[in-house]
């Protein structure tokens, strides 16, 4: 096979030609991402039973949609979700390797059972099926610094101009809104309605009778005399838009002729529709939106998108309303496909440099550096066909494979120049070296594959991680084995030519004649320890052992991770107090950190908080709240003092110090991406003995209290 390359040149060229252009076209449509895609497939599932308690939510929505949806095929486990306000979320998650869109189809089928055991107010508001990974990739804030716009202004605003083009953008699951919609609030007058004998439902019974969008039909239309002449769609008032209009519908009428209208028993204005959300944006009143990402999602792709919608929408802003970002999870992305490639071209020029001082030629520099470059490249090529994608792992990949593949061309263009210190010509040199590296070299190919691709099989998320870099060494490896038999012996029979006896002195000569005669020592001392030890067998297995020994030990001493956590360019603290506490009194907690956050945390560009929703619980409650942290681009802070981990030991110690009546505890996002909202893990405790809720509960205080006293918490 080498033979027939090296006296047909041009034909080895072209086929490295075609590699390059087919990998290059490959490596521009490719899909950037940090990890491949790792995280199952995940639907959620939401309801809203306006006025009900968790528990009430618990008994009538959450055990009715949960007995339906329970066994559906191909889902691994589901937790849900039910707070005081009156919403329910129920998370299903699928093995990882399913269709996440047949999923959502699956549970959106099951959950279409319950409907019937629903409550009516239920119903009504529907039951919402979405696939959606439940984690925020991008936070943005609208916020009005002269406070001249409320928070139901600007979420009323984001809905009529902009949510729904991002909710249109492919791979966005959904759109976490912290904000209230404009409504009409009617505040009831109790004493009033029992004097006049009225409840409640009469007074909900009035509003729906009356509050509706009526069809009037058409004035003249057929069948109509022949000498009709006009047709008039007839138009007539619709839905109450107004206070007024409100309060003049009829609640009750008296044997008199009299009216009682909702006027009479209540006061009734325009503001939002709940004020259990309270977000502030660097200590002004805004609206957070979260946009959360499907588990399939092209992150990169998905969020420029998403950016270009708001800066489209920003343009229009009325004065005085603004938005900004406070996280982009593709920062991280980006910073981190960035350090790698540039690990990467700094491995290639090593790997250059090193071949040059070794064989001192620039003709047998030249070779490898045009054939490694092929192998890598040719790499992105299979990678359409495996469906990865170019992320950190097989970036890192690539740069390991530099070093293995290198030494295909080396070890050729090393046995090349041997024969031709013989007397041989450059081809018949390169004609005899291959006859005796070519089975070395698929051999090689052989071993490294049979290394790495049994990898491929592994199963489950670390299965998925192992597969797209053990697959991309052993790609690479297949390719440099093919390159090494076809493109290498044609590139030396071309270009390397018999060493002339040189008498000159220039720096380089110089430089390799010192080079030599320190590489010489440096053999020959080596050579003398080898000797010593093979004198000695015992003494070099007793070393052998130490060395045994002290690497077990280290390996048992380092701390052991799925995926250490990292600087991601953000972090969030949560907040949780007793059980039962205020909307109000959370919130004077929530300033106290909000202001603490922005003192005190280096290197921080924006600061978000909401009361209200508790990360850790994944819902709605009036004890809870969290902060979000945005911090300044790495290159703007590149002291350790102005890391995220920097700022989550502050925090800590600032929360215990400014609200020592709260649970403040500041954490990483997750090390992979879809995996929850919060780094480090969680533990959940199931009741299977029938237990009270306030049994668990205490069991539960017990349970954290004993974890407080671990050292490693």
């Amino acid at each position: 096979m080498a033979k027939f390359f090296i006296h047909r040149p041009i034909f080895a060229i072209v086929i490295a030609l075609i590699i390059v252009i087919v990998g290059t076209l490959a490596g521009f449509s490719l899909p950037i991402a940090q990890y491949p895609q790792i995280s199952p497939p995940t639907v959620s599932v939401s309801a809203s039973y306006t006025g009900a308690s968790a528990a009430v939510v618990n008994e009538t929505v959450a055990q009715v949609i949960e007995e339906q949806i329970n066994g559906t095929q191909g889902m691994d486990y589901m937790s849900s979700t039910s707070d005081d306000t009156g919403r329910y979320s129920l998370s299903v998650t699928f093995d990882v390797g399913t269709d996440g869109d047949m999923d959502a189809v699956k549970v959106q089928n099951n959950a279409a059972g319950a409907n019937a055991s629903l409550p009516s107010a239920v119903q009504s508001a529907g039951v919402t099926t979405r696939k959606s990974s439940g984690q925020m990739a991008y936070f943005v804030s609208m916020y009005s610094e002269d406070g001249r716009y409320d928070r139901a202004f600007m979420k009323n605003y984001a809905t009529l101009y902009f949510l729904d083009a991002i909710k249109r953008i492919s791979g966005v699951g959904d759109v976490q809104v912290f904000g209230a919609d404009y409504a009409m609030r009617v505040w009831l007058n109790p004493d009033r309605l029992a004097e006049l004998g009225l409840t409640v439902a009469d007074v909900t019974a009035a509003i729906k009778e009356q509050n509706v969008q009526a069809p009037a039909g058409t004035v003249g239309g057929m069948p109509v005399e022949n000498g009709q002449e006009k047709q008039f769609t007839g138009k007539v008032q619709g839905r109450l838009t107004t206070p007024e209009e409100f309060g003049n519908v009829i609640i009750a009428s008296g044997k008199d002729g009299s009216f009682v209208r909702l006027k009479d028993v209540a006061r009734i204005e325009t503001g939002q529709r709940n004020n259990n959300i309270v977000a502030k944006f660097n200590g002004y009143p805004a609206v957070g939106f979260g946009i959360q990402l499907t588990s399939d999602a092209n992150a990169m792709i998905t969020l420029a998108e998403v950016r270009k919608v708001l800066a489209e929408a920003e343009k229009t802003f009325p004065p005085g309303l603004k938005m900004k970002s406070v996280f982009d999870s593709t920062d991280y992305i980006n910073a981190s496909i960035k350090e790698v490639v540039h690990t990467f071209v700094e491995a290639l020029l090593l790997v250059v440099l090193v071949i040059f001082v070794f064989l001192q030629s620039w003709r047998a520099t030249i070779i490898p550096l045009l054939a490694v470059p092929v192998s890598l490249i040719g790499t992105f090529g299979t990678f359409v066909l495996l469906d990865f994608s170019i992320n950190t792992l097989t970036l890192f990949a690539m740069v390991l494979a530099i070093g293995l593949v290198v030494d295909d061309a080396i070890v050729v263009i090393e046995n090349v120049e041997h024969h031709m210190e013989s007397g041989l010509s450059p081809v018949d040199a390169t004609e005899r070296a291959m006859a005796e590296v070519q089975g070395p070299v698929v051999a090689i190919a052989f071993v490294l594959a049979a290394v790495f691709v049994p990898v491929a099989f592994l199963g489950g998320m670390m299965g998925v991680l192992y597969k797209q870099f053990a697959l991309t060494i052993a790609i690479a490896m297949a390719l440099s084995a093919f390159v090494a038999l076809t493109l290498t012996p044609a590139l030396c029979a071309m270009m390397l030519k018999p060493k002339k006896e040189s008498h000159s002195e220039g720096v380089l000569d110089r430089f390799f004649a010192w080079f030599n005669r320190v590489f010489d020592r440096t053999r020959k001392g080596y050579v003398g320890i080898v000797s010593r030890f093979i004198r000695k067998a015992r003494t070099a297995v007793v070393f052998l052992l130490i060395v045994c020994g002290l690497t077990a030990i280290i390996y048992r001493n380092l701390p052991s991770t799925f995926v250490p956590d990292e600087d991601q360019g953000y972090l969030m603290i949560a907040i949780q107090l007793p059980s039962g506490t205020s909307t109000n009194q959370t919130q004077k907690v929530v300033d106290k950190i909000q202001q603490a956050a922005q003192k005190e945390i280096k290197g921080q560009s924006a600061v978000m908080s909401i009361n209200g929703f508790d990360i850790l619980a994944g819902g709605a409650n009036s004890n809870g709240a969290v902060v979000f942290v945005g911090m300044k681009d790495w290159s703007q802070r590149p002291g350790m003092g102005e890391s995220v981990a920097a700022a989550v030991g502050t925090m800590f110690r600032v929360g215990a110090m400014e609200a020592p009546e709260a649970t403040v505890v500041a954490i990483n996002p997750p090390a992979l991406p879809g995996l929850g909202n919060v780094g480090g893990w969680s533990l959940q405790l199931q009741d299977m003995s029938g237990h009270s809720d306030t049994e668990l509960n205490d069991i539960v205080n017990a349970v954290l209290a004993e974890a407080r006293t671990r050292p490693e918490l």
